[in-house]
């Protein structure tokens, strides 16, 4: 039942997350971080901090018109007061300076740690799977596919 409930609180974890991001509130968005946590976003480097999270994808988020993020294939595994977690996002967005949708699939794997009743992101990481249509500012080797891919070639 403890690991029922441990799952549960992570995936409200990151429903509050989503919420925010499409609200265009970072600062909302990063109430479910501690404060020291670790995050790379696509881009292959590693920041930390919950204000310069904040920060990044408040410019980030500056950029949509509007945004839909959809969560799913969670996969929590649970050691003691810590938690591995896994899961994919379909994230729909509307482009500011052209008013045309992008999509974006991408998979998280983060780390939760229970801080007193609640669970918080330590290590926030986002590798895009693939991009509908592709946007010349992001450049192809930001969406490395599903790791471990049996067929995989270079894109």
């Amino acid at each position: 039942m403890e690991e029922l409930i441990a799952t549960h609180a992570i995936e409200q974890a990151f429903v509050h997350y989503f919420d925010r991001i499409d609200a265009n509130d970072p600062e909302g968005a990063v109430e479910v971080m501690v404060e020291d946590v670790e995050f790379e976003i696509m881009i292959g480097k590693r920041k930390q901090g919950r204000d310069r999270f904040a920060r990044s994808v408040g410019r980030v988020l500056d950029q949509y018109e509007r945004t839909s993020h959809h969560l799913t294939n969670v996969k929590v595994r649970l050691e003691g007061d810590g938690a591995d977690v896994l899961a994919y996002v379909y994230a729909y967005h509307r482009m500011r300076n052209t008013g045309e949708p992008w999509h974006l699939w991408a998979r998280m794997h983060d780390q939760f740690r229970r801080v007193e009743d609640r669970w918080m992101i330590t290590e926030h990481i986002l590798l895009g799977l693939d991009a509908q249509p592709n946007r010349p500012d992001i450049p192809r080797s930001w969406y490395p596919g599903h790791p471990g891919r049996l067929d995989r070639t270079p894109l």
